[in-house]
């Protein structure tokens, strides 16, 4: 049996602590769905995540230091820094850790990924230059993201941030060996602060 939850209007399951309006309308969750709740408050740290172990692994603040430490491990596939995300692929691996992100179509829902598109192509880590409101940053890290930010015509932010459900990912484990369907359910806890990140994922076949 499935779950609908109308997350516009405050929901009375504790699980679901987010009621911002028209915030992930008519989410439909299946009740065999793995969840799990990030603090990503802070703006310094990484919390590393392991699909395999449903679980945070460790939590580092951003530096060269700390990035090379989990750069080596393989015991982590997701990590999350805020709306920032992380996989362990690419530059930010120095193992040569398999793992990276498909990003699936707008519309695409999560009850009906059963398996791996034939086409999907995961993308791997990058160095990534970005302007905000502190300024520019510069940090390795996924092109996928939490949340999106509703922008204008000419591609500036909304201001103040208006928050978009990301689209449906599938995630590559550190191994390769394993995918995971993900949807991000909630950016905002019950005092409309940010960075209180919940999600719902599910391995998946190739």
């Amino acid at each position: 049996m499935k779950k609908i939850i109308l997350l516009s209007i405050c929901s009375t399951i504790a699980l679901f602590s987010s009621c911002e309006k028209n915030h992930f309308e008519g989410l439909v969750i299946p009740d065999d769905a793995k969840q799990a709740y990030v603090d990503a408050s802070s703006k310094q740290e990484w919390h590393y995540f392991s699909f395999g172990q449903n679980k945070i692994v460790g939590s580092a603040a951003e530096s060269e230091e700390n990035n090379a430490i989990w750069k080596a491990r393989k015991d982590w596939d997701l990590a999350i820094r805020r709306f920032e995300i992380r996989t362990n692929s690419g530059e930010f691996t120095s193992t040569g850790a398999s793992g990276g992100v498909h990003t699936l179509d707008s519309g695409i829902t999560f009850v009906s990924v059963t398996k791996v598109p034939k086409d999907a192509t995961f993308a791997t880590d990058k160095t990534i230059t970005s302007a905000g409101m502190g300024g520019t940053s510069t940090v390795i890290r996924s092109e996928a993201t939490v949340i999106n930010f509703k922008k204008r015509t000419d591609g500036s932010l909304v201001m103040p941030p208006v928050y978009l459900p990301a689209p449906i990912y599938i995630f590559r484990t550190a191994d390769g060996t394993a995918h995971y369907k993900v949807q991000f359910i909630q950016y905002k806890n019950e005092k409309n602060a940010t960075g209180h990140v919940r999600f719902i994922f599910n391995e998946i076949s190739k």
